[in-house]
């Protein structure tokens, strides 16, 4: 039988053997976690959504398997899956991981830390997407106060402006849109510089507002800015460079240079086609823009394809942006109005 003393030996020696234990084992999913999301950043960077989603939600299994004292961990990578299903084109699900990760860091960080503010410009942006304007403007005026006052020069600034461009641009006021559109605009050119993703997004926000509003001249120069930053930043396949094809395509239609627009249209419905299932929401879109040309080529017969297809893909999205005011459903109208013979009724999107 052991003595007290040797026993109190061989459980403090246990105790410390637990503890190491433990530790290395804590190190350890720390570890996999962190490798998991920067392999998620890595794939979210070169537009592989679905890789990206899938690291990201495993990283944070590992983050709540490790308890309430890693909640900023757990709250960076739901940030960075909201992001993801941004631009997977789910709203819906975008909302409700990006509130988690704005609740998780507000508690874990405080209300003012830079990473709480980001998360509550990118949840304001979500909202932009689903269409809960009300929301996003709160949201993202909230936001902004305190990038203006604690991070006049952290690119936040330019996303939360861009953000608020979008949701002026689906009330239809198209003045406000382009004055906040221009000052993300030049806070994105300031703090970032040319070659960046925020100064891309940002040119092609101040474009499609002229474009909107009947402007495709001034229009198109923005959108050529963006491209050429998009091809040298995302490289030449990437979803949003077509979608922005698709978008300056429409401003050529509309400026009368119907084959080059044509070209554009045709080219980014066949690389979006290619994309796979996280880019079909751009997909749609690029094809209700391509149908408007062949309506008023009156070619019926791949108008109504295009807009079929398209309506197929939104009815079995979970959710999709609505940032562009032509429907497949009002595009749809004006096919059936053109078959019967009035021309006035196929018109470009304003």
């Amino acid at each position: 039988m052991l003595s007290a003393q040797t026993r109190r030996a061989v459980e403090r020696v246990t105790w410390l053997a637990c503890l190491i234990f433990t530790g290395c084992k804590l190190e350890a999913q720390t570890n996999q976690a962190l490798i998991l999301n920067d392999r998620g950043v890595d794939a979210a960077a070169h537009s592989d959504y679905v890789q990206a989603e899938r690291l990201y939600r495993e990283a944070i299994r590992i983050w709540r398997g490790m308890g309430s004292r890693y909640d900023a961990h757990t709250a960076t990578t739901l940030f960075n899956l909201g992001s993801v299903l941004c631009n997977e084109g789910d709203a819906r699900q975008g909302v409700q991981v990006l509130e988690e990760a704005s609740e998780l860091h507000r508690r874990a960080l405080g209300a003012k830390h830079i990473r709480t503010v980001r998360n509550l410009s990118l949840l304001g942006y979500a909202y932009v997407q689903a269409g809960d304007l009300d929301r996003a403007d709160a949201t993202l005026t909230e936001a902004l106060a305190d990038e203006k006052e604690l991070y006049p020069n952290d690119l936040v600034l330019a996303e939360t402006l861009l953000s608020l461009s979008l949701s002026q641009r689906l009330r239809g006021k198209l003045d406000d849109a382009l004055q906040l559109g221009e000052e993300s605009l030049s806070a994105a050119l300031r703090t970032g510089g040319e070659l960046t993703g925020d100064a891309a997004l940002a040119y092609e926000n101040v474009a499609t507002v002229h474009r909107l509003a009947g402007r495709p001249q001034r229009a198109l120069p923005l959108f050529r800015k963006a491209r050429f930053i998009y091809e040298h930043t995302l490289g030449p396949d990437s979803p949003p460079l077509e979608s922005l094809i698709s978008q300056e395509g429409l401003a050529l239609f509309e400026d009368g240079e119907v084959g080059l627009a044509g070209q554009e249209l045709s080219q980014a419905v066949q690389a979006l086609t290619l994309a796979g299932p996280a880019s079909e929401y751009r997909l749609a879109t690029a094809e209700d823009n391509l149908a408007l040309l062949r309506l008023r080529q009156r070619k019926f017969a791949d108008a109504e394809r295009l807009l079929n297809h398209a309506l197929s893909i939104e009815q079995r999205l979970p959710s999709r942006p609505v940032f562009e005011t032509t429907t497949t459903l009002e595009l749809l109208v004006q096919l059936r109005k053109a078959r019967r013979g009035d021309a006035s009724a196929v018109r470009p999107s304003h």
